[in-house]
């Protein structure tokens, strides 16, 4: 009985807070928060409780803040509203979702080869949610304009398309089969019938999702510079996908659809 009485049995952990961390990160937080200058005081009064810290503390800033411009208005001046920021702020930021209609289809596809021309902004995730109204979404006004900013593109490791329930012109996934298919003709075009050839800064992997109405891009480095035939073998499992999304896609009523109307 003695010996059982002097057995402790370990306690619980309590959960870790920013106070937890160490005192020359929190005096970088302290120091951030009350820094007086105008781009700091303009940021620290978004409407974002604890904003600031979040900032602060990547690790805390990458599990729970999302970046979400859901307004289309603020949407529409992403760059202006990022131009506030330090650029180290900036360069923080790895998941940004917009709310779109064809307002902000025109500035994504006049981006260049950074994201709204923005150099530093280097992020794991863009996803571009299709503004739900009344009104279509016209899709197949953007292809070609959207195969140039692939073809370039830097600083998205992931590129979302989703369509919440919008109204789609001629259907979503039909549109993302067209998109795919003049992406690699271009790829090759530029590549073997152009002088001097050129070649995409960025290959691009792609997952259309049934269920959840989404279009995923995925950026691997461009492919290596090779003979036609062979770069033709690399793609063919690429292309045997597409034809097979292709065959898949949903039937439409509309008999204007089969004829170009």
């Amino acid at each position: 009985m003695a010996l059982a009485s002097r057995i402790t049995l370990p306690q619980p952990k309590a959960p870790l807070t920013v106070l937890n961390l160490p005192p020359e990160i929190l005096l970088h937080i302290l120091e951030f928060a009350f820094a007086d200058n105008r781009e700091i005081f303009l940021y620290k009064n978004i409407n974002q409780r604890g904003g600031i810290i979040s900032v602060g503390c990547p690790s805390l800033a990458f599990s729970c803040t999302p970046f979400v411009a859901s307004s289309l208005f603020v949407a529409n001046n992403i760059p202006q509203r990022l131009s506030i920021l330090h650029p180290k702020q900036i360069q923080a930021v790895r998941s940004l979702t917009l709310v779109a209609d064809a307002r902000h289809f025109r500035k994504l596809v006049d981006s260049g080869i950074h994201l709204f021309g923005i150099e530093n902004l280097n992020l794991d995730r863009l996803t571009v949610v299709f503004h739900r109204s009344s009104f279509w979404h016209y899709l197949f006004d953007f292809t070609s304009p959207l195969v140039l900013l692939l073809r370039n593109l830097e600083g998205v490791r992931c590129l979302t398309f989703a369509r919440d329930q919008a109204r789609v012109k001629r259907h979503f996934k039909m549109w993302s089969n067209r998109l795919i298919g003049l992406l690699m003709k271009i790829d090759h075009l530029e590549r073997y019938m152009k002088h001097p050839p050129n070649p995409e800064r960025a290959w691009w992997t792609w997952h259309y999702d049934d269920l959840g109405q989404t279009f995923n891009f995925e950026f691997t480095p461009a492919k290596e510079w090779v003979d036609e035939q062979t770069y033709m073998l690399q793609i063919l499992p690429f292309l045997e996908e597409w034809k097979v999304s292709v065959e898949q896609e949903e039937w439409n009523p509309d008999p204007r659809s089969r004829n170009g109307a």
